[in-house]
């Protein structure tokens, strides 16, 4: 089983040096240095793919990439962080290629600081590269994974306390390896973007990690009366009334 999972991930890396997997990258790299503001704090994390997308910013912060030879090796579904320790977590293509993609989602919550940042990015099912995934072999990368629909992974995000802040969407050239004809559908992220924006092959959910208090607050009540009060006495009112 050990050697299946390192012939998987083996199998992944390379797919993200091949000309379609080289040109995903590029794209996402470039939709995430114009939302550098959802990138704060200190400690930021990237885990999957291998290279970094995480955008450079003006702050002196430590970015780092979780990947096999990269700055830390690790199980995405056992981070070997503290908890409350990452204020930016990025994870690329995780919960495609994952067998327990709700425990990724649960450690991105317990590593995350209050008010962390969960940045996640996966293929739209419902695309040219969904489309290409169904009528091809499923054995290999990215096809072999499982693509989500966006209403499950909002759920996912929901019960875990995080807030989705806001959805970003790209890849709507189809997922060919020819790196001309690439370039010859380029036009289609520009027009994609404007008129078909639902179709994006990829698309980026930046959530931020709500804390619910566990400590309930005492307040002070004002004493109301909804029901007219009943009337004391009735007995003695009558007689005096005689």
């Amino acid at each position: 089983m050990t050697d299946y999972k390192a012939d998987k991930s083996q199998a992944i890396n390379n797919w993200w040096t091949s000309p379609l997997g080289r040109y995903v990258l590029q794209q996402e790299q470039a939709l995430l240095a114009s939302i550098p503001r959802f990138f704060h704090g200190y400690y930021q994390l990237q885990i999957g793919a291998t290279q970094s997308l995480l955008p450079p910013t003006p702050r002196p912060c430590k970015q780092k990439l979780m990947a096999k030879y990269a700055d830390i090796e690790g199980d995405c579904t056992s981070l070997p962080f503290k908890s409350h320790s990452l204020d930016t977590l990025l994870l690329t293509h995780v919960l495609e290629f994952t067998d327990d993609p709700h425990q990724v989602i649960r450690e991105a919550e317990r590593v995350l600081v209050s008010d962390g940042t969960l940045i996640l990015l996966r293929f739209n099912p419902w695309s040219l590269w969904g489309l290409k995934r169904l009528f091809s072999w499923q054995d290999t990368p990215p096809w072999q994974g499982s693509f989500f629909g966006q209403t499950r992974i909002k759920d996912w995000l929901s019960l875990l306390n995080f807030e989705v802040v806001t959805i970003e969407r790209l890849l709507f050239s189809p997922p060919i390896q020819s790196e001309t004809w690439l370039a010859r559908f380029c036009f289609m992220e520009r027009w994609g973007r404007r008129f078909w924006p639902i179709l994006s092959g990829a698309t980026v959910f930046v959530a931020t990690k709500r804390t619910i208090p566990l400590t309930p607050i005492t307040q002070q009540w004002q004493k109301r009366f909804f029901l007219r009060p009943l009337a004391q006495n009735p007995v003695s009112r009558e007689k005096t009334n005689e």
